[in-house]
């Protein structure tokens, strides 16, 4: 009897002292979701600029895109070429760069996608200016994602770092298709 009672004492006193747990909200779920979800589906892989010298991303500018400082890679017909950081390509398509999915107003996310323009250029494979997503994008594995996976992507989009980043800074327009 002793036993079970100091047994039960030590438990009753090691909750006493732990912090108090809180359970996650659902938008903080949907959150996690979506950064999960940017890992797995290799975002930061284009959209991330990488530490100099290697394919890790810097967390300082964390999916804001193609830095300025980027060249746009040249290459023969029938090639495909990366730039060094992989925020910039070029290929049968042309050439694109990453865009800045931060959610910085006038250059990322922010300045013209709403949760409804995010799921429908995904679904369609279509900017919300009517320019198509290019290479090396992968539209057909967005296309097929669930919408409530998409709204989780989008939700942890507009919780990152806004960084101001003009990915196509000297660079032609994209043509609308």
């Amino acid at each position: 009897m002793k036993v079970t009672i100091c047994v039960a004492s030590v438990f009753a006193l090691s909750l006493a002292a732990a912090p108090a747990l809180r359970a996650q909200t659902a938008a903080e779920s949907q959150v996690e979701r979506g950064k999960y979800l940017v890992g797995i589906t290799g975002c930061h892989d284009c959209h991330s600029p990488k530490i100099p010298g290697g394919m890790k991303p810097d967390p300082e500018r964390i999916l804001s895109g193609r830095p300025q400082t980027t060249k746009v890679p040249s290459g023969a017909p029938g090639e495909v070429h990366a730039s060094e950081d992989f925020t910039a390509f070029t290929g049968g398509w042309g050439s694109t760069v990453a865009s800045n999915l931060t959610p910085d107003p006038a250059t990322g996310l922010g300045m013209r996608y709403t949760e409804a323009k995010f799921l429908a250029a995904m679904r369609t494979g279509k900017k919300p200016e009517g320019v198509a997503v290019m290479p090396p994008m992968p539209v057909d594995v967005y296309v097929n994602m669930k919408d409530d996976d998409l709204k989780a992507i989008y939700a942890y989009l507009k919780t990152i770092k806004p960084i101001r980043n003009a990915v196509r800074a000297g660079l032609a327009p994209p043509a609308a298709k």
